[in-house]
């Protein structure tokens, strides 16, 4: 069972969100036990939007946006910052893991079903496809140990973002854009 969620939930930084992406860069640091993927779309063949929370179509990922992704390797989640191409910050986005790592020198991490996100008009922060996770449960592709595992983290990230005390979240993701693309 476990081994099957391995494999099959494994997602690398550089794979995803690449949908209708035709021509990006992606450049991977790493900076102790954390590893930066940052993305440049430089050709789409459609974009991904998403509704926010008025129910209004957003653009996260077009031409010439970028998206900055933090791979914690002592930690078990994943996050996702979206910037447009003027380097404005559109949104965050958690993916809550089993587990994260480095294979083919390229960051990854076994998505757990729990994300966590977040709704830029009011500022808050909720959990997302529980649903997803609870189905992973009944049919026995998680253990009941992972299924707490991602209430454990999620809660305990909830609390962190709330209190502005995550570290990884308290970084600006901007600068690493910056760096490297001028």
């Amino acid at each position: 069972m476990r081994k099957n969620v391995l494999l099959i939930r494994r997602k690398f930084t550089t794979n995803t969100y690449m949908k209708e992406a035709v021509d990006y860069d992606a450049i991977i640091v790493k900076e102790d036990n954390l590893c930066i993927t940052i993305k440049k779309y430089n050709k789409m063949d459609g974009k991904f939007s998403l509704k926010n929370e008025d129910g209004v179509e957003k653009d996260y990922i077009n031409e010439g946006y970028y998206v900055v992704e933090l791979t914690p390797l002592k930690e078990n989640y994943n996050i996702r910052y979206y910037f447009d191409s003027n380097k404005n910050f559109i949104d965050y986005y958690v993916d809550i893991t089993l587990m994260n790592g480095i294979e083919y020198k390229v960051p990854y991490y076994v998505d757990l079903y729990l994300d966590i996100i977040h709704y830029p008009k009011s500022n808050i922060d909720k959990f997302c496809d529980e649903d997803e996770l609870a189905d992973a449960l009944n049919e026995k592709k998680i253990s009941k140990k992972d299924f707490n595992l991602a209430y454990k983290v999620g809660n305990k990230l909830l609390k962190e973002i709330n209190n502005k005390t995550n570290r990884y979240l308290n970084i600006n993701a901007k600068e690493y854009i910056d760096r490297y693309y001028e």
